[in-house]
């Protein structure tokens, strides 16, 4: 059996204490400590070393660096998985950091491997609102090809309006005044109509990602109910 020395146990002790001692909400003062002191972590109890990468994973992701975040987190939850560690300073920290994943890869337009992550922590946990909330922007954000259409058709209708207008001043009234009205009631109906279509388009697509991860979410509890 191997036996660790008094200084040490010590060492590890003073390590773990200095880290707790530091204020939760100073993230650049957590980064500085774990950078200072990488090297000595494995050497810590598990749930010690656990409780400083948590740590540092939040506040790698608190002060936006979200690309290094990304990095770390995926160890740190395989590492939670293999110890079979669920909470850390009261917190799910298996939950909180797989929407801390979606929401990095959010920040960063990974739209994509943001919807991938957030499924993922829905299929765990359904009452999860704020990855619910999330999920549903990620799908607002992603827009599908009808609503590029739908747009391009807008801003081409938005410029023939504007076009009819430079006409209607140049040529239009000071040389057929009596096709003037006719002229305003045609480019103000295309301005509502592309105005309209761009609202009702964007309302569709809202509502259909809304209904969407609704329809999802409760296939999910139902499927755990008869579990």
């Amino acid at each position: 059996m191997i036996r660790l020395s008094s200084s040490f146990l010590t060492y590890t002790e003073d390590l773990i204490a200095q880290y707790r001692a530091l204020d939760a909400c100073a993230f650049r003062d957590i980064i500085r400590f774990y950078e200072a002191h990488k090297q000595s972590l494995p050497h810590l109890d598990i749930l010690d070393f656990i409780e400083i990468e948590f740590g540092y994973a939040n506040a790698l992701f608190e002060t936006g660096r979200y690309e290094s975040f990304l990095v770390n987190v995926q160890y740190l939850l395989e590492a939670l998985i293999y110890h079979n560690i669920q909470f850390v300073n009261g917190e799910d920290a298996y939950e909180n950091l797989l929407f801390r994943k979606a929401a990095a890869h959010y920040q960063l337009l990974e739209l994509n491997s943001a919807i991938k992550v957030l499924w993922e922590l829905l299929r765990i946990n359904p009452d999860n609102q704020a990855g619910s909330y999330l999920l549903k922007r990620c799908l607002v954000k992603s827009e599908p090809s009808f609503l590029h259409t739908s747009k391009a058709i807008s801003i081409f209708l938005f410029l023939l309006a504007a076009l009819i207008i430079g006409l209607e001043l140049l040529i239009i009234r000071p040389f057929f005044g009596h096709l003037a009205s006719q002229v305003e009631v045609s480019r103000i109906g295309i301005f509502i109509f592309a105005l309209v279509l761009l609202i009702v388009t964007d309302g569709i697509h809202r509502l259909r990602s809304f209904h969407h991860v609704n329809k999802e979410i409760e296939k999910i509890r139902k499927s755990r109910h008869y579990l």
